[in-house]
């Protein structure tokens, strides 16, 4: 926790604009948490993807638009139509549709970073995932906590932490 906390102490300056992916599940809650913690004067946009796959997305926009209505944050939602009725996204497709609306509202809010909320976990799955299909040495690396886009950089903070860290960190803090 504590190097998340100086790592974001470091990076961010007052009057940032930054984007935070939030589905509503435990990690990016708590990323909007330690965010919205460092007291200092940041715009924060939340943006939210229903990827219409499961049926409590519903009730997790609901859930986002209260929470996101009553800290007063700015909210920028959009759904994803499935291809055909009965086919969904392939993930590398979810993927680039989730960075192409992610890069739209960046831009329309002229934001710095995109926050995600993978964490040390999914450093961990991701490595072994490429370990299993054969990767080369850069792929074993997993992802940066960092990486450059065109205009603006993605941000992985919670890396530093596992799911148990988090969930911790939600039950200590409150976090819904």
């Amino acid at each position: 926790m504590k190097e998340t906390i100086a790592y974001l102490n470091s990076l961010l300056n007052e009057n940032d604009t930054i984007v935070i992916g939030l589905s509503g599940g435990p990690d990016s809650m708590c990323l909007l948490n330690i965010i919205e913690s460092l007291n200092k004067n940041i715009k924060i946009v939340c943006a939210h993807i229903n990827h219409n796959i499961r049926e409590e997305s519903k009730e997790e926009l609901h859930f986002i638009e209260d929470y996101c209505k009553t800290k007063k944050l700015t909210l920028e939602t959009t759904t994803f139509k499935k291809k055909s009725p009965n086919q969904d996204f392939n993930e590398l497709e979810l993927r680039e549709k989730r960075y192409a609306y992610f890069s739209k509202i960046i831009n329309k809010y002229k934001a710095k970073y995109l926050f995600t909320a993978h964490h040390g976990d999914d450093l961990v799955e991701t490595i072994l995932m490429r370990i299993s299909r054969g990767s080369n040495l850069k792929g074993y690396t997993g992802f940066q906590i960092e990486t450059k886009k065109e205009n603006y950089k993605v941000i992985k903070p919670l890396i530093f932490m596992t799911k148990e860290d988090i969930n911790q960190y939600n039950i200590e803090n409150n976090i819904p």
